[in-house]
């Protein structure tokens, strides 16, 4: 009697820690890693120059359940510009949260803030300086695997001339559950006429 006394002892304090424990775990996985590959062409939408512009990004991050979403970006540009060539780096780290409005209804905030570097070919030269930004937009669900993403960003740094507001429209498809593509057309502007372009850019998002 004594030692079914002493079981039922020990055994309660693990049956009330074990549930909690493993609804944590699932709490744990229920975050979603995901990763966004992206290319992207830009010009010049005023300046006289026209340069272009050759983008490629890598972004990985996690989504929680309650619709948050943290990510870290890594990306190189190429300007082809008349007198030389100009590459720059990007580090940048995002905090994004959206919201259901209504079913097909998702708007969102996001903030940024990151580290570009600037790299010339023709004339060596190194400068860097730190950015951040805040988005606005909405998603609207067009059927089941249609979706389409309209917004704008405001962009400053304190050291730069880098101010600029842009807006976008991007189509979506869903390929798959755990796989979307992107097409989105955006349009900068700026008193900085190096920072006033238009771009097409094109992406593939992957959720593990």
């Amino acid at each position: 009697m004594r030692s079914s006394s002493v079981r039922f002892l020990l055994m309660t304090p693990i049956c009330l820690i074990v549930p909690s424990v493993l609804a944590e775990g699932a709490a744990i996985e229920r975050l979603v890693p995901f990763v966004v590959l992206d290319v992207a062409t830009e010009k010049d939408a005023v300046s006289p120059i026209k340069n272009e512009y050759f983008n490629k990004h890598i972004t990985v991050g996690v989504k929680t359940p309650k619709k948050w979403e943290y990510s870290l970006k890594l990306g190189t540009s190429d300007k082809d510009a008349q007198t030389y060539e100009l590459m720059n780096n990007i580090l940048e780290g995002k905090i994004k949260k959206s919201f259901e409005l209504k079913k097909g209804v998702y708007p969102y905030f996001a903030a940024r803030f990151g580290e570009k570097t600037f790299s010339a070919k023709a004339k060596p030269y190194t400068s860097s300086f730190t950015y951040y930004s805040f988005d606005v937009g909405t998603k609207l669900s067009l059927s089941s695997a249609w979706g389409l993403d309209i917004g704008a960003r405001w962009r400053d740094s304190d050291k730069y001339e880098y101010k600029s507001t842009r807006y976008h429209a991007m189509l979506l498809f869903d390929v798959n559950a755990h796989n979307t593509l992107g097409l989105r057309y955006s349009q900068s502007s700026s008193d900085n006429l190096e920072e006033d372009r238009e771009s097409i850019r094109l992406h593939w998002q992957h959720n593990f």
